[in-house]
């Protein structure tokens, strides 16, 4: 199965670096010459022109919910995204990428689509580098979606 491991980052140095921290590692970890990673800086993507193509497409990412605890991990799935889907908008959320399915016409799309995320809050220190709670986030967000997308159990030792 033809798959995509997307990373998204965006303009913040820290917050930016989670996605593709998280994707870095699950390309290391899973290993299968099947899986191909893009890393994308966000800002109002479209996903759909870079999964198109694919059989299955995995989109890392942070969230900042106001709701949500810094480091917590998150799974979205395409319905999720009109609930985060612009800085600032409805509910105090915030969310980069959105994908549009009713351009996709006669363009192949994935018939899975996971997205995940974790909860990035203010978690940036002075020096603009992540905290150790969202250091800490990394290295499980990669074995939750090892195990759950890939079917592959991770010790922290397999990848980082």
């Amino acid at each position: 199965m033809k798959t995509l491991i997307l990373g998204l980052s965006g303009p913040s140095p820290a917050r930016g670096h989670v996605g593709l921290e998280v994707a870095r590692g699950l390309y290391v970890a899973v290993g299968d010459p099947d899986v191909d990673i893009i890393e994308v800086e966000a800002g109002g993507l479209d996903l759909l022109e870079l999964i198109a193509g694919y059989d299955k497409a995995v989109v890392v990412d942070c969230i900042r919910v106001s709701e949500g605890e810094i480091g917590e991990l998150q799974k979205l799935g395409i319905s999720d995204l009109e609930l985060v889907a612009k800085p600032g908008g409805k509910h105090g959320s915030e969310y980069r990428a959105t994908v549009d399915l009713s351009r996709a016409g006669g363009i192949a799309m994935p018939r899975e689509i996971s997205i995940y995320a974790i909860e990035v809050g203010d978690g940036v220190d002075r020096s603009g580098n992540l905290t150790e709670i969202l250091r800490e986030a990394v290295p499980r967000l990669v074995a939750q979606i090892a195990e759950e997308e890939f079917g592959d159990v991770l010790s922290e030792a397999d990848w980082y």
